[in-house]
């Protein structure tokens, strides 16, 4: 499937979710807070709140503490190891990436679908070229809760980042994105996502490549 054709459907997808979700609750106010956490699913995890998370797929493994600053507010500490450098589909490399970031609760639709927004800074580095490179990734994300136990997600991200070393580039991922977490317990939940679409490199990097995400996990909550 062509770059062209794979953003075409992950953007008709986010369109009908919002579409969706604007249909079937017209009520739009600030956020104030979530009874429900999730990871990756627009709700934060709560105010004093601590939650680890991993998850392992293409391109590597992930894993990340959470703590809940407030009721609208977490901030978290994440590393990955992968063998898919920043998920490009192009071959196998070996790379560690370290970051930190904080995700915001935005709005509510109704009483349940909520929009977040989340920046995740931090670093990488790859091998073979050898690659050193700092991340600048913002993003958002839909929650849509399906009944008490499990919550769909939306996502469009814009991981950006550059690199220095043997290969001197700027990269632009442009990232669609679905997902679920289902509550086995009240703290315990299992996670899936899958992210895709098309990264454009400049300077030594220049041409562009498929971009691809595909995990699933599980999140404990203390």
């Amino acid at each position: 499937m062509r770059p062209s054709i794979r953003i075409g459907v992950w953007t008709a997808v986010l369109s009908l979710c919002i579409a969706g979700a604007a249909r079937a609750q017209t009520e739009v106010t600030p956020a104030t807070g979530s009874q429900r956490w999730s990871v990756q699913s627009a709700n934060t995890v709560g105010a004093g709140a601590n939650v680890v998370s991993g998850q392992a797929g293409y391109p590597g493994l992930e894993v990340m503490f959470i703590h809940g600053l407030d009721s609208t507010t977490d901030v978290n500490a994440q590393v990955g190891l992968n063998y898919a450098f920043e998920g490009l589909t192009q071959g196998t490399r070996f790379e560690f990436t370290a970051q930190v970031g904080i995700r915001k609760e935005l709005l509510v639709f109704g009483n349940s679908l909520k929009l977040a927004g989340r920046f995740d800074p931090g670093i990488l580095w790859g091998a073979s070229p050898g690659q050193f490179g700092i991340k600048i990734p913002v993003g958002l994300e839909l929650g849509i809760p399906i009944n008490e136990l499990l919550i769909a997600n939306a996502s469009l991200d814009l991981p950006l980042f550059f690199t220095f070393g043997n290969v001197n580039a700027f990269y632009i991922p442009l990232l669609f994105g679905v997902g679920v977490e289902y509550l086995v317990q009240p703290n315990l939940a299992v996670t899936a996502k899958l992210k895709m679409g098309p990264t454009w490199g400049t300077g030594d990097a220049s041409g562009s490549s498929f971009t691809l995400y595909a995990l699933v996990g599980a999140a404990y909550k203390f």
